[in-house]
């Protein structure tokens, strides 16, 4: 288990180089997204893959078993408590590994239903309304803005020029499907919570999201006039943290 780990983040850290040396300047938006989403996905499963050529690399009759050496005169008994304390340590050691791996896990777990929880509520409280394909949610009491899946929730102090622009930035968002990018991003943060590689590309992918919805959004917009209306419209982070 912490071999594939380690194998794991030595892929990412080699995909994340990458993107960050050659590809993080670029205006591809799309291209990077399915570059980070397609990467981070290869770097759980190459460390599964065994490729037979590579044990052939090495032919069998050059590859010698050393045997095990001791150093000192020890007894039967002494060899088979070494032996045994070995495997003991190991396993009391395995064993500490696993449950903070699972203790770790499990609030990750409980973060993520906390935020799906508190989207669930901020839909069944606040008033709703189709519009197309989206439905709509008014904030009360409040100026926030931020999309999930279908649903797009604007704060009704917001102005009607704010809402326009800000619809149309958010309609790219469900429309690229861009909450199952975070989505996934959000299970894979449980699964590796201690890994700070998957918190950096969560990041890049976010970020990348936003190119992509202003890209969209401002070819039927003034440019100056929507980043000037956005500018101002910061989404607070006790949102950001619910926002897929």
């Amino acid at each position: 288990m912490l071999h594939y780990i380690l194998q794991t983040i030595a892929f990412q850290l080699f995909f994340l180089i990458i993107y960050d040396v050659f590809l993080k300047r670029d205006t591809f938006f799309n291209w990077n997204r399915a570059y980070l989403l397609v990467t981070v996905l290869l770097s759980i499963v190459l460390p599964f893959i065994k490729i037979e050529s590579f044990k052939q690399v090495i032919p069998q009759q050059f590859i010698i078993m050393l045997p095990e050496v001791i150093l000192g005169n020890l007894t039967q008994t002494e060899s088979n408590f070494v032996l045994v304390n070995g495997i003991v340590q190991t396993s009391r050691f395995m064993f500490t590994w696993e449950l903070f791996f699972v203790l770790g896990a499990t609030l990750a777990f409980v973060l993520f239903t906390y935020k799906l929880i508190k989207i669930l509520f901020l839909i069944y409280q606040n008033p709703k309304r189709w519009k197309g394909d989206l439905l709509i949610i008014k904030l009360i009491n409040s100026n926030a803005a931020f999309s999930f899946f279908h649903y797009v929730f604007l704060g009704e102090f917001l102005t009607t020029k704010d809402k326009n622009t800000i619809l149309k930035h958010e309609t790219i968002h469900v429309k690229q499907n861009h909450s199952v990018d975070l989505l996934l991003f959000e299970i894979l943060r449980i699964l590796f919570w201690f890994n700070p590689l998957v918190y950096m590309y969560q990041s890049r992918i976010r970020t990348l999201h936003e190119y992509i919805a202003d890209a969209k959004a401002i070819k039927s917009e003034d440019k100056s006039q929507y980043y000037e209306n956005l500018f101002f419209l910061i989404k607070p982070p006790a949102l950001q943290v619910v926002m897929f």
